[in-house]
């Protein structure tokens, strides 16, 4: 005899099961139903062939990052020590890894006003560097956030707003060099502005672009489900778009580390990209490859522990 209809009928989605409008289950929260197909998708990922041997072997799958910077290092000694490449034009491994010890361990000297030393200096040249860029960051965060999100919650600003948006994003960061030492001199506030400006545009179009493209699907089933408008924007739009939010939270951090040493050439004396230019003048290219050395492990570093703090976030995003 056919089953019949009753209030308790349920839908299959994925390999769980969802209450329908009707069911006796009781309402759920937006995050557990509208977001239930990401949620059951995400879940199933986890048994697939592919996530199993992520999970069994993360070491093996950490070594591997070490493969190809392991390979650039052989082939970069081999070149220096044959002399493929001339050491003036790029310093053997070895001569790098002596001015690293330098500049993290060596004896620091004393040196005359407006000369930017480097032997033991790298505490100082760090944390200059790190203060001013989680200063421009953080100010790049909260109003990238919010611009975006009304950009991508609203027509009428997004109308208003985003072409200007589109237009200013597109001028080089060392255009707005001059206009930096103009407003604020020589000094800290010229590079924590520029290190705004490098990080506020990925941030601003990438929030913008995850919250207007949310699925309708979402917002329908809010609104059956008794959700007010009022609350659409922080318990549909917000937690849907996290995962491209957090996208654009990456790279506004990375940029606004690579606009430390734009805002440091302007006439700061202490932080990595003040001593990689004093480097370059002096014509000792194993301090500019020390330099670099430390942008890319604290970059590194920082896309490392922002990922760790927003995965609980976006791990219903995960496949």
């Amino acid at each position: 005899m056919p089953a019949s209809t009753s209030s308790e009928q349920v839908e299959t989605v994925g390999d769980g099961r969802l209450p329908v409008a009707g069911s006796s289950a009781g309402t759920s929260s937006i995050e557990e139903v509208a977001l239930a197909p990401s949620a059951n998708i995400a879940a199933d990922a986890v048994t697939l062939p592919g996530a199993r041997r992520s999970t069994r072997w993360p070491r093996r799958r950490r070594a591997l990052g070490l493969v190809v910077p392991a390979a650039l290092l052989g082939a970069w000694w081999l070149c220096s020590a044959q002399g493929i490449v001339s050491t003036k034009l790029l310093p053997g491994p070895w001569d790098v890894a002596e001015a690293a010890w330098d500049f993290v361990a060596g004896t620091r000297v004393d040196v005359l006003a407006g000369v930017v030393p480097f032997s033991g200096a790298a505490p100082e040249h760090l944390s200059a560097s790190i203060l001013r860029w989680l200063s421009g960051y953080g100010l790049a965060v909260a109003i990238g956030l919010t611009i975006g999100l009304g950009i991508g919650l609203s027509r009428l600003v997004a109308d208003l707003v985003d072409p200007l948006v589109q237009a200013l994003r597109a001028i080089p960061i060392f255009a707005w060099l001059p206009l930096a030492l103009v407003w604020f001199g020589l000094g800290e506030g010229a590079a924590r502005y520029l290190v705004f400006i490098g990080a506020v545009s990925p941030i601003l179009i990438a929030t913008a672009d995850s919250v207007s493209r949310v699925p309708g699907a979402y917002v329908e089933t809010a609104l059956m489900l008794g959700t007010p408008r009022r609350s659409l924007a922080r318990r549909v739009y917000v937690p849907a778009a996290l995962p491209g939010i957090v996208t654009g939270l990456r790279l506004g951090l990375t940029l606004g580390w690579m606009s430390v040493i734009v805002g440091e050439l302007t006439g700061t004396q202490t932080g990595i990209g003040a001593m990689m230019n004093a480097a370059r003048e002096g014509g000792r290219l194993d301090q500019i490859l020390v330099g670099m050395l430390c942008f890319a492990v604290v970059g590194l570093l920082g896309d490392t522990i922002l990922r760790a703090a927003t995965r609980p976030f976006v791990a219903w995003s995960d496949r």
